[in-house]
């Protein structure tokens, strides 16, 4: 059996690790800042605590084991399973989940209680050693199933693109076109949807000089969308890319589950991807615009250079 100071000595380890690939690259940083800034808590608290972070003095055997305990309780815990025998896995549930805990509102490693995310913005700048990353972040598109979900915000992240999707040529999203002939750049949009709220953002990472270039000629991209400044044809591509990302996303048998336990967890509805497709094809020009309007008025940003 590991002892406490064994466990301590392992999740440290481990822990720092995880700070060290996280903190080598910029844009992660960038995007875990815009989360900050944009959610304060909750959405906003890194997942991977900062290399300044004291945070030795709060891991202990007992106190993993408690909040462990809270953590994996059965109100947290979706069972979603492909292809078994219904008896056999009944059998088996009954067997290994019958004991799960139902929590311990009385400890004191609790998991923290949920509230409702709030957006604030702002803007943030980290000095980094390790290269330059801009943020434009908005509100955004929470996940399929919740109240927060807009499936115009998938078909926005796919029109603006960044990133070609055909090979050894800049591509033909409005930002791929935006940043034409930035060599040393490379720009990509996101739709980050979680269980309440999301995040929509534009990452712009390279070199600093293009970077200041190029953020310039996102701007007006994002802009001329909101204007209406955008040929029908474009956005059915992207209506049609939104809808291939969205049946990409779940291909595997590994990501389909988790993300049917995720909606049963946070919605109480399993992940059902021809309703996202249909919710896609519903997407209006209209739609699209008036949600781009909206970013361009309520926008925050990090950066790390």
């Amino acid at each position: 059996m590991i002892s406490d100071h064994e466990l301590n000595e392992v999740v440290s380890k481990l822990l720092k690790y995880k700070q060290q690939i996280v903190h080598s690259n910029p844009e992660t940083v960038a995007v875990d800042a815009a989360h900050g800034v944009a959610f304060h808590r909750g959405l906003g608290a890194s997942i991977t605590p900062s290399q300044s972070s004291p945070f030795e003095k709060y891991i202990s055997g007992d106190a993993l084991a408690q909040f462990a305990q809270n953590a994996y309780a059965k109100k947290n815990i979706a069972l979603v399973a492909s292809g078994p025998n219904s008896a056999e896995l009944n059998k088996w549930v009954g067997q290994f989940f019958k004991d799960a805990p139902t929590g311990n509102a009385s400890s004191k490693y609790n998991v923290l209680p949920t509230q409702a995310s709030k957006y604030y913005g702002g803007e943030q700048r980290i000095a980094s050693k390790t290269g330059n990353s801009v943020v434009i972040a908005f509100p955004g598109s929470s996940a399929f199933g919740t109240a927060g979900y807009k499936a115009e915000a998938s078909v926005l992240a796919a029109l603006l693109g960044g990133e070609s999707t055909i090979k050894w040529t800049p591509g033909f999203s409005l930002l791929s076109q935006a940043t034409k002939g930035f060599n040393h750049l490379r720009v990509s949009t996101q739709n980050n949807a979680y269980s309440d709220a999301g995040l929509f953002t534009v990452t712009l990472t390279g070199a600093a000089d293009q970077i200041s270039a190029a953020s310039r000629n996102v701007v007006d991209a994002i802009k001329k969308a909101a204007a209406g400044e955008v040929a029908s044809e474009d956005i059915k591509k992207a209506v049609s890319l939104a809808k291939f990302r969205a049946l990409e996303s779940v291909q595997t048998l590994e990501t389909g589950l988790e993300a049917t336990g995720s909606g049963l967890v946070h919605g109480n509805k399993p992940y059902q991807i021809n309703e996202i497709a249909q919710a896609l094809e519903k997407v209006t020009e209209q739609q699209v615009k008036e949600v781009c309007y909206f970013l361009i008025t309520t926008n925050i940003s990090s950066s790390t250079s």
